[in-house]
């Protein structure tokens, strides 16, 4: 499907009725043909400069009504088969979704229903350039600390009385120094009994999301900003409202144009992704105001916050909060992966039997020796020595990234004004093609990856992410060199 065929819808309000007739119009007049395939929701959402959320409520109308049909996880296309039962010879797709077996389609929760429209366009790995874009990188890693504790606990492990040191929320010295290393670096104070250890981001965050988020909240997410929790809000049936960020972080002065009452904002304050700027401390306050004023609570997700290169870090949202309306997520993951996975979520403490319910009934197992590693890490100070140590290469490494980028290219670029991360965010002149910059980058031995999949809508031409952490700071001005090169060359040719 070519997208000048919505061209017509392009600056005016677009709504999903607007949509689905501009698409069903197209299909009936033989604008598009049968078997066409339809551009992804994003796409259509980013070219148009609606939500992704306007654009699958279309399609589900436009698969419901026969002028559609979708496969999960392959794309949607206009239907084959009219809606008088009569198909082409060249029909098989529907006879490809036809359930050969039982009929679990008719069993699909309210979830699985979105998420089954979600997989319109489901986001790949090949959408960044790994699969653990900007984790800690190997050589930086605590190696010698970990082998040897993890040696110690294996040994000792069987002498170790588990039950009386654990529940549902984790192993209980865990989480006691845990709390110890929030007090230290991040301000927060909190009990032991408050942190939820999970084995990942995402089972921290999904229990979070499942238990709280109600089909038809609204939830304000930053544009651009984290793609997974859009996603997850998605096929919870929440209504996602995105709000612009700057170089001080999310604009809180938009929630006030917002026309309908806000229950959650899910916001990353200490180091926007994939921007890197952090939210102001004027900002943090200014949001925390608005939200006890509006009844909103808010999703505090840390992810990435170590590393501060411009000053001291601002004080987190939980310890801001003096009413218990902020959910704190962390995780070890960026420090110490593929080491350690372990990740928490603080909660207020009138949340603490919910959760220990949804534990006890859902997920009661973790990873112990990892566990009793982390605790020893954390109570000898390893991961903050660690920490330190990192900053000074990561900083080292950063500096000689951005130098060797305005040496290059000068005036070609435009870099983010971040102050957090292990990447920088560089915007290339328009006169490159995203395919030659990430071919060129990748010849360059350097990593990039696209920021259009974190974009809700309204995604930057040519914007990138280049990581600095993997690279030797030795090594960096020759790269960024080799990468101006092979730009150059691929433009004259």
């Amino acid at each position: 499907m070519n997208l000048a065929i919505l061209k017509q819808l392009k600056g005016s309000k677009i709504t999903a009725e607007a949509l689905r007739e501009t698409i069903a119009s197209a299909i009936e007049n033989k604008h598009l043909a049968p078997g066409e395939k339809l551009p992804s929701t994003r796409d259509m959402a980013l070219y148009l400069g609606i939500s992704r959320t306007t654009v699958m409520k279309s399609l589900e109308s436009l698969i419901a009504t026969g002028h559609l049909t979708t496969s999960p996880g392959a794309g949607t296309w206009v239907r084959k088969t009219d809606r008088n039962g009569a198909s082409d010879e060249h029909d098989s797709l529907d006879n490809q979704e036809q359930p050969t077996g039982y009929p679990w389609h008719n069993r699909f929760s309210h979830l699985a229903n979105n998420l089954h429209a979600q997989r319109i366009e489901a986001i790949e790995n090949t959408d960044f350039d790994e699969i653990n874009y900007g984790s800690a990188p190997s050589d930086m890693l605590p190696m010698q600390a970990w082998r040897k504790s993890l040696l110690h606990w294996s040994r000792s492990a069987e002498n170790f009385d588990f039950e009386t040191n654990s529940d549902a929320f984790g192993y209980l010295p865990l989480r006691k120094a845990i709390a110890g290393f929030l007090r230290r670096t991040k301000q927060i104070i909190c009990k032991p009994e408050q942190i939820v250890i999970g084995s990942g981001v995402q089972s921290v965050v999904s229990p979070a999301f499942a238990l709280l988020v109600k089909p038809d909240d609204a939830i304000v997410c930053e544009n651009p900003g984290f793609w997974g929790a859009r996603e997850q809000f998605h096929s919870l049936g929440a209504a996602v409202i995105p709000i612009g960020i700057d170089e001080h972080g999310l604009i809180v002065d938009q929630l006030k144009e917002i026309d309908r009452p806000v229950q959650w904002i899910y916001v990353e304050p200490s180091c926007q992704e994939p921007s890197g700027v952090m939210l102001s401390e004027s900002r943090r306050v200014a949001l925390i105001d608005w939200c006890q004023s509006n009844n909103c609570a808010i999703l505090e997700d840390d992810w990435d916050s170590e590393f501060q290169y411009d000053g001291q870090a601002a004080p987190p949202l939980f310890s801001l909060d003096k009413t218990g309306s902020v959910i704190y997520f962390y995780s070890f993951w960026r420090l110490l992966y593929p080491l350690i996975s372990v990740s928490f979520l603080v909660i207020p403490e009138q949340l603490i039997d919910t959760f220990q319910s949804y534990k006890c009934s859902w997920d009661r197992q973790f990873t112990l020796v990892e566990h009793l590693v982390l605790t020893e890490m954390l109570d000898k100070n390893i991961i903050e020595t660690h920490m330190r140590s990192m900053w000074k290469s990561l900083r080292k490494r950063r500096q000689a990234l951005i130098f060797a980028l305005k040496k290059q290219f000068k005036d070609d670029i435009k870099l983010a004004s971040s102050t957090s991360g292990m990447h920088v965010v560089v915007q290339f002149k328009e006169s490159f093609s995203e395919e030659t910059i990430l071919a060129c980058a990748k010849k360059a031995g350097l990593s990039c990856a696209t920021t259009r999949p974190y974009y809700a809508h309204s995604a930057k031409t040519n914007e990138f992410m280049l990581r600095f952490s993997h690279h030797p700071e030795d090594e960096i001005e020759s790269r960024v060199s080799f990468l101006a090169t092979e730009l150059a060359r691929n433009f004259q040719s």
